[in-house]
């Protein structure tokens, strides 16, 4: 798998862990009954993929930002960015997905690695809604 992303503030993960734990927030697999509970809140949520693996979570919870680090375990992504989905006839879609992370800091082509990640877990991707941003070199 292409491009290893560090987390570019690494000094602020325990805190970052401890603020998700306290908010009760873990990082959830694709597809499975808690994400499931997720995505019927409709909110916008976060994903990283490591090692070909996606995991996800809420963007906030009880008022705490969740970071893409606390995600990735502290460990490199190839892939992070935010997403949205909508229940298309029993089913998950992926309406809105996005390479937006501030710790990381992904190539805008690392969105097909995301794109390819909920696909292999069973939730298309809508092709209009991929957003690709160009957040710099970290």
């Amino acid at each position: 798998m292409p491009g290893h992303y560090h987390n570019r503030y690494p000094q602020q993960y325990e805190a970052e862990l401890r603020a998700a734990r306290q908010a009760g927030v873990v990082p959830t697999a694709v597809p499975g009954t808690q994400f499931d509970g997720l995505a019927a809140e409709g909110e916008r949520m976060i994903y990283v993929v490591v090692d070909g693996q996606l995991r996800v979570s809420k963007r906030r919870a009880r008022g705490e930002h969740i970071s893409h680090a606390v995600l990735a375990g502290g460990d490199l992504v190839h892939a992070a960015g935010e997403f949205e989905v909508i229940d298309r006839d029993g089913a998950w879609e992926v309406i809105a997905l996005n390479n937006m992370s501030g710790h990381y800091r992904p190539a805008p082509d690392t969105l097909e690695i995301a794109r390819a990640a909920f696909e292999s877990a069973g939730l298309p991707v809508r092709p209009d809604g991929m957003q690709h941003y160009d957040l710099g070199t970290p």
